[in-house]
Parts: C-alpha cells; sequence; structure tokens
C-alpha cells in the first residue's frame, strides 16, 4: 500500500509538470503582443497537439501496457522539455506547431498512459475513481500555481519562457519517473480478480459502449478545449476583463478540484450517473458563457467549466478500467483518448470563426446543442451499466 501511494504521489508529480500545457492561453496571448499573432495561428499549436496527443496515446498505451511506465515516462519526460526548447528557436506559427504541438502532444501521451495505469494498478476496483483523479489532479494544480510564474516570464519574452520551461520539465519529469512503476505479480493477482477473461484486445472495437464514451469524450473535451484555448480572448470580448491569466487561475483550480471530486463521485454512483451529471453541469455552464456580461459571470463560467472538465479525466478512465478491465488498460484507455484528438479541432474552428465574425456566441451555441446529445448518451449508458459490467465480468464499481 506505502509502494502504491508512493507511485500515485509521483504520478501527480509528473502530471502536475507537465500539465503546463492548460496555460497555454497565456503563452498564446504573448505570441499576439510580441509577434502580431492572430487567433488562428495561435490555435494551430495548440491543435497540432491535441491531435498528436490523442493518437499517440494509443500507441503510448500499448507500449507501457509491454515495457513499464518508467521507460515510457523517461522518454516524455525528454520530449516535453525538448519541445520547449526547441520552439524556442523556431518562433513563427508552422514552427512551434512542429516542435511544440508534436513533440510535447507525443511527450505528454507517453506520460499521461503510464502514470494512471501504474497508479489504479496497486489498487482494488472501489477505489479506482479516487486514485485516478488523484493522479490527474496534478494537471489541474499545475496550470493554478505555474499560471502566474508563466505570466511573469511571457512577460519577460516568449522566447525566455520557452527556454525556462523546457529545462524545469526535462530535469522534473525524469527525476520522477524513476517512481513509478507496476506492482509485482503477487499483488497485481489480488487487485486483477476482475480481469476478462479469454477476450483478445480486439474485442473493445464490438462493444456500442466503447464508441459511445468515444463520442462523449470528444464533445466534452472539446469544449473545454475550445474554452482553455480562447480563455484570453474570451474574457476581453465577453467580459471586457484584460486579466484574463487571473481566470486561468480559477480554471485551473476548480478543474484540480473536479478531478478528485468526480472520481469519489463515480465510485458512489457509478460511472454513467456521474457522467450525466457532469455533463449537465457542463450545460449550464455553457449558458452562463453567453449570457456573460461581466467579470463576475466570466469566473463563475471558468468556475463550473474547470471543475467539470477536470472531471473528465477521472470519469473515463475509471469507465474504461470498469467497463473492459485492465490488463490492456492502458491500450483500451489509448483508444478511447483518441477522442480528444477530434475534440480537439474544436478549438481552431472557434478561432477561425473568431477571425471571421468577432464573436464566439455561434461557437458556444453550437458546443450547447452537442452537450445535449452528451446527456442523452450518458443517461443511456447508466441504464446499460450492470449489463455492461456483466458481460465484461468486472468487479462491483
Amino acid at each position: 500500500m506505502y509502494q502504491g501511494w508512493k507511485v500515485t504521489l509521483a504520478g501527480a508529480g509528473v502530471n502536475f509538470l507537465v500539465g503546463i500545457t492548460y496555460a497555454w492561453s497565456i503563452i498564446a496571448a504573448g505570441l499576439t503582443r510580441e509577434f502580431g499573432w492572430t487567433q488562428t495561428q495561435t490555435a494551430l499549436p495548440y491543435t497540432v497537439f491535441i491531435l498528436c496527443y490523442s493518437l499517440a496515446m494509443v500507441a503510448a498505451g500499448r507500449l507501457q501496457d509491454k515495457a513499464g511506465p518508467k521507460v515510457m515516462v523517461v522518454w516524455g519526460g525528454i520530449m516535453v522539455g525538448g519541445a520547449f526548447l526547441l520552439s524556442s528557436l523556431f518562433i513563427t506559427p508552422l514552427g512551434v506547431a512542429v516542435f511544440w504541438g508534436l513533440l510535447f502532444g507525443i511527450g505528454l501521451a507517453c506520460c499521461f498512459a503510464s502514470v494512471t495505469p501504474a497508479a489504479i494498478k496497486w489498487f482494488p476496483p472501489s477505489r479506482r475513481g479516487m486514485i485516478a483523479g488523484i493522479v490527474v489532479t496534478g494537471i489541474g494544480v499545475s496550470a493554478l500555481l505555474l499560471s502566474p510564474a508563466l505570466h511573469l516570464l511571457v512577460q519577460l519574452g516568449v522566447r525566455t519562457a520557452f527556454v525556462v520551461t523546457g529545462l524545469v520539465l526535462l530535469v522534473g519529469v525524469v527525476f520522477l519517473a524513476q517512481f513509478i512503476q507496476n506492482p509485482p505479480p503477487a499483488i497485481k493477482e489480488t487487485r486483477e480478480i476482475e480481469a476478462i477473461s479469454s477476450k483478445p484486445w480486439h474485442h473493445i472495437f464490438k462493444q456500442t459502449h466503447f464508441y459511445i464514451l468515444w463520442v462523449m469524450f470528444c464533445i466534452t473535451t472539446g469544449i473545454g478545449l475550445t474554452f482553455t484555448a480562447h480563455m484570453h480572448t474570451i474574457a476581453q470580448t465577453m467580459a471586457s476583463y484584460e486579466q484574463g491569466y487571473v481566470m486561468v487561475i480559477i480554471f485551473s483550480f476548480f478543474n484540480a478540484a473536479g478531478r478528485i471530486t468526480s472520481g469519489v463521485l463515480s465510485d458512489r454512483l457509478g460511472r454513467g450517473k456521474a457522467m450525466t451529471l457532469v455533463f449537465i453541469v457542463i450545460t449550464f455552464s455553457l449558458l452562463l458563457i453567453l449570457t456573460i456580461r461581466s467579470p463576475l459571470m466570466m469566473g463563475m463560467a471558468a468556475m463550473f467549466l474547470g471543475l467539470t472538465y477536470g472531471g473528465l479525466f477521472s470519469l473515463f478512465p475509471a469507465a474504461t478500467a470498469s467497463y473492459f478491465g485492465v490488463e490492456d488498460f492502458g491500450f483500451y484507455y489509448g483508444l478511447v483518448f483518441t477522442g480528444l484528438g477530434a475534440g480537439g479541432l474544436f478549438p481552431l474552428l472557434a478561432g477561425r470563426l473568431y477571425d471571421l465574425y468577432g464573436t464566439f456566441s455561434a461557437v458556444f451555441s453550437g458546443l450547447l446543442l452537442l452537450c445535449l446529445l452528451v446527456i442523452v448518451l450518458s443517461i443511456y449508458l447508466g441504464r446499460r451499466e450492470k449489463e455492461i459490467m456483466r458481460s465484461n465480468k468486472p468487479a462491483a464499481l
């Protein structure tokens, strides 16, 4: 149990460092001010990052299942640090898209696909929502604590911010990787009593609930990504508030809180019911954004979206483990996680529409309709949850 908590906390530490990506809007504001980039141009590296991140999760998940999490996190640390360092040498829309978007996306996938599976394998099914929540909370806390520091660095110059951030990530992630490992066989056997028996990995493609999970993850993460990528501009144009980094801090605080809260909630209510509740709050948040008239309302929107967006990253891995088992969890969750790649197109489209029309109203109206769809899907999934669990023979939630 002590070793399990050590792995959990080290995983949270890795996520804390790589979670700096959620403060991209601060870097984007610096690129616009210092180099004259448009909203479309600042959204391009972020979109490339999301696509590479989500697609690489499949391969990274499979590799960590085979090679172990420690090796993958070390390689991830090298790539995320290198992404910032190389970007400091090529500060153009194409250069940052290639070096930051591509390298950081792959590196983050190596880290993220390894730390959560390694941690939850040390604990019984009844605690996996909570453990997943603790590990991914590191990402939310990162943006909360590192946003002010990043804001100061960007004020000194975007190039300076890239160099300092890259060095910190390179050293910190590689160091923490030394504490991350899978449980030994004796412990694994006691934790894996619910493992799916005699089912090949490709059986997931025959399961309707896999596609439902994918669509829900795509839409809900796409909503959160759109808000985070353009948060600074949304604050300026819709709330007449110039201190956009304050909204990043608010979002980040509740992002962190939502990860543990949603994980515990899903352990208590079941995965489907917890998702329905979270999606309803997202819908309310979108309605709030469409009526923003003051910094206070903007802060409330950032609070609710942060709370729910963070919760997605504890709800979906816990649901994946419950519905498909943990024997090949890295690969299974990697497949679900590709939904984030499709969701990563949302910020690019939102940036383009803003450049054309000067408003985000149409964007968030469309996202509101999509959110109603995922509520319906989550209700359906919740009603079928017991049947799904029986068919795959995992332990109770």
